[in-house]
């Protein structure tokens, strides 16, 4: 044969009418049975089944390589065809007496089932191209937009040489192949032979596969594109998802800002008259004698004006969070100061305190306002979880480029169902408590880019520890935001 009479020949050159109608009629029925999905893998199926129809192109075999989706390999996909002589003539004898039509056949095809013969999908599994062998010769054949066939282990007409390693792949030395692309883009190649029968390919029928196989590009092309949009869609749904989301966290984020400015303003005006009233009840309380029976009202008056005044304090000190001003803040000295603030507090609760500060510590850069308060917070929740009395123990020490404070308490502990609300602004499982203490810890926290993590045990005892990384991690006297993000972390 020639060097260019494939691409010459005219199609249906020497077909009788009724062979054309029959070609015409196999291209028609094949593309209206891939209307039908948008399934790649039912349309690669229905394309196998097009090519090995007794009523289809009526080869024993077809495989479909195509370019994997990073577009660096021709890489053997799905295979279809018989075994052995007798496995295709029961196969071919069953779908001639149960379907009329080869449109019977595909749909009875997408109907049942798609049925994997592994032999032939062993075979097409092991082939594999990478793309950039330019002058492989199925890499040429692909690009060519051609058909060809192979035989006396050569492509015609190029005269190129078929690999030896494909041949023994393939068991024959005789098959077609047919480009699968779309414009400018390559898809793979559909290989079809008829290595069971082993009846010669004639020229007809491989003009036939190249028309064939623009329908079937088509097709793949559908599908991939429309998996493409279904992805693309699928994203556009999360993002609106997650915007949907972040509107109702804006939205609930304002609110919460309008409250807290409410609460703020609420405070700031009830703390003046709780000041003078709670100045004149300690008045009223200091010149009344012991024995006087108002003087058990009075002290009532003066414990609930000073709860109220705590509760003030918390509110507006919540509120007043800001922007921490930083400085290089020596934390067991801190640490014993307010300890030593608290002093009443723990002798009234008969508290046994143990500090194990680590000596050396390097100094850290906080706001020293705004993480006394959140240590006194912390402190203050352990006195309380110790009514009965206990012990407290406070420790430092150096983690890597981080300083560690811990406060562990013997106290009730925490109940795991109340975990997961824990830092929540106004949660409390105290009766007497305002929920912001340890919300103010976590902010705070936040705020310097440290993190806070805490185990607890019920009947037991808690304890929280507080990381803050080191001054000397950053030259700009502020915490490495990339190397200590903000945390909660529970452990039972």
């Amino acid at each position: 044969m020639e060097s260019g009479q494939i691409a010459s020949a005219p199609l249906f050159a020497g077909v009788s009418p009724e062979r054309r109608i029959v070609e015409l009629t196999i291209l028609y029925e094949v593309s209206r049975a891939l209307q039908t999905t948008l399934d790649e893998e039912k349309a690669l199926y229905t394309i196998l089944a097009g090519v090995t129809a007794g009523r289809g192109l009526g080869f024993n075999r077809a495989l479909i390589l195509l370019v994997d989706s990073e577009e660096k390999y021709l890489q053997g996909r799905l295979a279809t065809g018989p075994s052995s002589l007798e496995e295709a003539a029961a196969a071919w004898l069953e779908l001639r007496e149960n379907h009329q039509t080869l449109g019977d056949q595909l749909r009875a095809l997408n109907e049942t089932g798609f049925r994997k013969d592994w032999q032939v999908n062993r075979i097409v599994g092991r082939i594999q191209v990478l793309l950039e062998e330019q002058a492989h010769p199925m890499i040429a054949i692909m690009r060519s937009r051609e058909a060809c066939l192979a035989s006396g282990g050569k492509y015609i007409p190029w005269d190129w040489p078929v690999d030896p390693g494909l041949l023994d792949l393939l068991g024959t030395g005789d098959f077609a192949l047919a480009p699968l692309y779309v414009a400018d883009k390559d898809l793979g190649i559909l290989l079809a032979d008829n290595a069971i029968n082993r009846r010669e390919i004639e020229l007809n029928n491989l003009h036939l596969l190249q028309i064939y196989a623009q329908a079937a590009s088509a097709a793949i092309r559908n599908t991939r594109l429309y998996n493409e949009l279904r992805g693309k869609i699928s994203l556009c749904e999360k993002a609106n998802h997650a915007l949907l989301e972040n509107q109702d966290y804006l939205l609930q984020a304002e609110r919460l800002s309008t409250i807290g400015k409410m609460a703020a303003l609420l405070a700031h005006e009830i703390r003046t008259p709780l000041v003078s009233i709670g100045g004149f009840a300690r008045r009223l309380l200091r010149s009344t004698p012991a024995d006087d029976p108002r003087t058990e009202e009075l002290e009532i008056i003066f414990s609930e004006v000073t709860r109220l005044e705590r509760l003030v304090a918390e509110v507006l000190g919540y509120c007043k969070i800001a922007k921490p001003e930083y400085s290089e803040v020596d934390i067991n000295a801190l640490i014993q100061n307010i300890l030593l603030t608290l002093q009443d507090e723990i002798e009234k609760n008969s508290l046994r305190v143990v500090s194990d500060l680590a000596a050396g510590l390097p100094a850290t850069h906080a706001d020293a306002s705004q993480l006394r308060q959140a240590l006194i917070n912390l402190l203050m929740n352990a006195l309380d979880a110790m009514p009965s009395g206990g012990s407290l123990t406070v420790t430092t020490s150096r983690e890597g480029g981080f300083l560690e404070i811990g406060i562990s308490d013997t106290g009730i502990g925490i109940a795991r169902e109340y975990w997961g609300r824990l830092f929540e602004p106004f949660f409390t499982t105290k009766s007497a408590g305002t929920g912001l203490g340890l919300a103010v810890v976590s902010q705070v926290l936040e705020n310097h880019r440290g993190s806070l993590r805490f185990e607890s045990v019920p009947d037991e005892g808690t304890t929280f520890y507080i990381r803050l990384p080191i001054c000397d991690q950053t030259a700009t006297g502020q915490p490495d935001s990339a190397k200590a993000a903000s945390a909660v972390e529970m452990h039972p």
